[in-house]
């Protein structure tokens, strides 16, 4: 089913939604200049940027700033500015970075033609809305995590490690993604990263005292591995381990730990072997792309109602691909059903005051199995990778 817009319809199509996403950042531009502390988290990483400028100690406790010293050195560049201009210029660069990211990787490709580009921003704008007006990391990290695989797609090495690099200092877990794509590019890619991960943790030194900064390190690293979330409902992770929890099968953490590994070497194994049936590197950048997002949801280590938005470039990707394309009306239905757990999940964790559940912490979840069911039937599925008339724009 291809699109029923004719050219004519398209561009205006295109200036309404992108007006529609710079309306919406205006919105939120304005609303953090009458409330800038309202509804916001930047004032969580402004103020681990003033104390790392003060050399004071940024992990008092699990919960707070949880990313790198590193990270500290960053927002300390905002702490210079008046906290309502820090914020929106967060938000801004938060926001170039992820649509810029999305750009990239539906032009490098021609899955999706460029006349449904447009569907394609429509459809992220809501799964992304509450990052935005939070001021969340998440969509940098995704952002970053999309230009690391288009670069190495492309073959531009230096600067697939370098966003990798960055988005692992942000949150541990984006480096699952380096791993698969070091997988796939192994002589290319591997030392680059090591190098750049190496670097990125050294100039941490040079932009304060070394014996404070390792400290911070030092603390970093001990309160990520004490930040265990799962006996207080109202900050349990939303991953796997609560569909199971509502299935009612509780599991020890060490059997969790299993499963996740179980789950990580899967995806790898798929690269492998997808690298020796000679598949496409399209078909397996894809596949690295939908498969890191998984893994990062549904067995990181402590995914949020927020850490949802990590799914919506693929998933929107995936969504209009399935109707564009010749594929199967149950694919369609699997994908659409994805799509509407999440935008659920998102609605009643938004609009709702509701007591936490399992049920409800399960949605988005689900939502994302769903998509990894989907994404495996069609990575396997060798006729949908087939060029057709329906693939021409």
């Amino acid at each position: 089913m291809g699109s029923t817009l004719k050219p004519s319809v398209v561009r205006p199509v295109s200036l309404v939604v992108g007006g529609l996403w710079i309306l919406v950042l205006l919105g939120i531009c304005v609303r953090i200049g009458f409330a800038p502390h309202s509804h916001d988290v930047f004032g969580t990483y402004l103020d681990a940027g003033q104390r790392w400028r003060a050399g004071e100690s940024l992990y008092k406790y699990t919960r707070g700033f949880v990313y790198s010293p590193l990270i500290a050195a960053f927002f300390s560049l905002f702490s210079w500015l008046p906290v309502s201009l820090g914020s929106m210029l967060w938000r801004l660069l938060n926001a170039t970075i992820f649509v810029g990211a999305i750009l990239w990787w539906i032009q490098t490709g021609d899955r999706i033609p460029k006349r449904l580009h447009w569907l394609v921003f429509l459809l992220i704008l809501p799964l992304s809305l509450g990052n935005f007006n939070n001021g969340q990391v998440n969509p940098m990290i995704i952002g970053l995590l999309m230009i690391s695989i288009v670069a190495a797609h492309t073959e531009r090495w230096m600067l697939s490690a370098l966003a990798i690099g960055f988005a692992t200092y942000l949150k541990i877990y984006p480096l699952s993604v380096g791993l698969l794509l070091v997988l796939l590019y192994p002589t290319k890619l591997w030392w680059r990263l090591a190098l750049v991960l190496i670097l990125m943790g050294g100039l941490s030194f040079l932009l304060q005292r070394p014996a404070y900064v390792l400290e911070q390190y030092q603390r970093w690293v001990r309160t990520r591995a004490a930040d265990d979330r799962r006996m207080n409902m109202n900050i349990a992770p939303r991953d796997f381990a609560m569909i199971l929890r509502l299935l009612q099968i509780n599991l020890s953490a060490k059997l969790l730990t299993v499963i996740q590994l179980i789950a990580a070497a899967a995806a790898a194994a798929i690269c492998v072997y997808g690298r020796f049936q000679r598949w496409s590197s399209e078909r397996l950048i894809i596949w690295v792309f939908s498969a890191g997002t998984c893994w990062m949801l549904l067995f990181g280590p402590s995914t949020e109602d927020a850490t949802y938005v990590l799914i919506a470039p693929p998933l929107a990707c995936s969504l209009v691909e399935a109707f564009h394309r010749n594929m199967s009306v149950q694919m369609r239905i699997l994908i659409s059903a994805s799509f509407g757990f999440l935008l659920v999940g998102l609605i009643l964790n938004a609009f709702f005051g509701l007591k936490k559940t399992p049920a409800l912490m399960s949605v988005q979840p689900i939502g994302a199995v769903l998509f990894a069911v989907y994404a495996a039937i069609w990575l396997f599925s060798s006729a949908l990778w087939e060029k057709g008339p329906e693939n021409a724009d």
